[in-house]
């Protein structure tokens, strides 16, 4: 966890970042399907298990004539498959990861699985006997808000094997995955929690090891150096951070504009801010159509800014509606909202006829068309207002702390009263301060790499002197910091109960490959946290 690179870039942004079950992925829909059929095929396996209770296991030689149907009801014949083996090994090792050390020879000993494959071909594995052991140790080891869901899943065991259902005894091992997986990533979310300050510090110094290390590796930045330099090559350019501000900002006037792949870890929030920047637009274009079809009807007044109002929350409402296939464009929609409330403010009482609404909607699209020089005028008026808030907002939080500049834009929670669309606020206001966060972080991250490198090709060592250099210039204009060594002397990392040491702790931050291994999803700051903020039982963290 600590050293997951998008982990600590995204720390900057949110307060409340966390681990959650990845079941949005890109691969989610399929991994679902390979699941049930894993799971499908351990419940004939189970199956074919609980028809050797009754003797040991023997197959019938293939002249039995019960060959064929013993065959048919398992997925191979002579050698059967290794599914439970590896099932067993894989819980055992995610169990080890949430329990003291003291506790792993007896875990161990109840996982055995040469033992456990015995008694199953011999038919006498008391698997009940084992669900409540495992029972017993989750409920010492979980936080209580993990009590209903272990005690649900030793009690869905213990009537799975009452009545011989190979399919609800899956289930039952599908819940204790589930369980595991749960308390995984409360552990890691208490992990979060508890370093949050030292990570958040110490995140740009660390982002520039990483890319540091991948370069001399071999990775080429010189493609990322020519998207600086020709912006850098205007003739009116004298300041680099002011042509890069720029030129991130240029950006999001194209919907269709590209980022370095030095801006890979901001890709989602820049793609928001390409949207939301095209959402202003569009609302601007929408009200110039609202003031072309007042006068149009005859209104010689100022713009009424009541009715204007009320004319983009419902266009905005509109737009919600469409969801993320809304093509800005002159939707149907719209255009009978502009209409209506442009007849509703000059009182006309008649429905709009075919062709006010065919104007109206020419006019709309007129300024939505980026060839006309109404969208240039739109587009231009919105890029020198965004451009001037960045420069204000960056000169405001340059030289501040990471966690100066975080507590500025997310107080958190319980702070916020910030009115948005989807979660975000679509002013320019918002757009400027969320754009000159990211600007000033990347500035501090790739500045000393590339931005102000004659050479982006520096071998290692010399790379290694300017981020020694970075690393001191930043002690002098930073304040106070948390370090790593102060971190780990103050107190214990995770664990604070006699029995759980140093060792479990570093098992933990560590993490597991097996099962139930706590996925990263960025942008997690609308999900609900798994984790309690109650200490477990034993005195280990809250998982």
């Amino acid at each position: 966890m600590v050293n997951d690179i998008r982990l600590r870039h995204d720390i900057n942004f949110e307060h409340e970042i966390m681990f959650r079950p990845n079941t949005h992925a890109r691969h989610g829909a399929q991994r679902k399907r390979q699941d049930g059929d894993y799971f499908e095929a351990l419940a004939i396996e189970f199956d074919y298990y609980i028809r050797c209770q009754k003797g040991p296991l023997s197959l019938p030689s293939e002249q039995d004539p019960r060959h064929r149907d013993v065959t048919q009801s398992t997925p191979s014949s002579s050698k059967f498959p290794q599914r439970l083996p590896s099932l067993i090994i894989a819980i055992r090792e995610v169990i080890k990861t949430l329990v003291p050390t003291a506790k792993w020879e007896t875990v161990d000993d109840q996982f055995d699985v040469d033992l456990r494959m015995q008694e199953l071909e011999r038919g006498i594995c008391n698997i009940a006997s084992l669900f409540q052991w495992i029972g017993q140790l989750l409920l010492c080891s979980c936080s209580p808000m993990r009590d209903a869901m272990v005690t649900a899943m030793v009690a869905k065991s213990e009537q799975a094997v009452t009545t011989q259902n190979a399919v609800q005894l899956v289930d039952s091992i599908r819940d204790l995955l589930g369980v595991l997986e749960t308390m995984k990533l409360d552990v890691a979310n208490h992990q979060i929690r508890y370093l949050r300050l030292y990570l958040l510090e110490e995140s740009v110094q660390f982002e520039q090891h990483q890319i540091l290390d991948r370069m001399a590796a071999g990775w080429s930045i010189s493609h990322e150096r020519r998207w600086f330099e020709r912006a850098y090559s205007h003739p009116e350019a004298q300041d680099q951070f002011l042509m890069f501000k720029e030129r991130v900002v240029d950006r999001f006037v194209d919907p269709m504009a590209s980022f370095p792949l030095t801006l890979a870890n901001d890709h989602e929030r820049l793609k928001h801010l390409q949207h939301d920047f095209r959402l202003c637009h569009y609302h601007l274009a929408c009200g110039h159509t609202f003031n072309d079809a007042l006068k149009r009807l005859g209104w010689t007044g100022p713009l009424p800014t009541l009715p204007y109002t009320e004319c983009m929350k419902h266009i905005g409402a509109i737009i919600g509606a469409q969801g993320p296939d809304f093509d800005f464009g002159a939707h149907p929609d719209v255009v009978l909202e502009i209409v209506r409330e442009a007849f509703k403010v000059c009182n006309t009482k008649a429905l709009p006829d075919h062709g006010t609404l065919k104007l109206t909607a020419w006019y709309l699209g007129e300024a939505l068309d980026q060839r006309t020089a109404l969208y240039s005028h739109i587009e231009g008026n919105l890029w020198d207002e965004l451009s001037m808030l960045v420069h204000l907002e960056v000169d405001a939080i340059f030289d501040m702390t990471p966690l100066q500049i975080l507590n500025r834009y997310d107080p958190g929670p319980s702070l916020s009263s910030t009115k948005s669309h989807r979660g975000r606020d679509l002013s320019l206001q918002s757009i400027s301060k969320r754009a000159a966060h990211i600007i000033v972080l990347h500035w501090r991250v790739w500045a000393p790499i590339l931005y102000n490198q004659p050479d982006p090709e520096a071998t290692p060592l010399r790379n290694q002197r300017i981020i020694t250099e970075a690393q001191e210039m930043a002690e002098r204009t930073r304040g106070g910091r948390v370090s790593l060594s102060s971190v780990n002397s103050s107190q214990p990392v995770l664990v604070q109960g006699q029995h759980q040491n140093r060792a479990h702790a570093a098992s933990l931050s560590q993490g597991s490959t097996g099962s139930g291994t706590p996925m990263y999803t960025p942008s997690s700051s609308n999900a609900e946290s798994t984790a309690s903020g109650e200490p477990s039982r034993s005195g280990a963290p809250a998982a």
